[in-house]
C-alpha cells in the first residue's frame, strides 16, 4: 500500500511525475497479466 500512497503524493507535488507513474502502472499491469498467465499454465 505504501507505493500507492507515494504515487498519490507525487501527483500532488508534480503533475509530470503522475504522468510517468501512470505509464509505469500500464507496464506493471502487463507484467502482472503475463505472470498470472504463467501461473495458470503451471496449474
Amino acid at each position: 500500500m505504501t507505493p500507492k500512497d507515494q504515487k498519490i503524493a507525487d501527483h500532488q507535488i508534480n503533475h509530470e511525475s503522475s504522468i510517468i507513474t501512470s505509464d509505469s502502472n500500464k507496464d506493471l499491469k502487463k507484467r502482472i497479466q503475463d505472470i498470472s498467465q504463467q501461473v495458470l499454465k503451471r496449474n
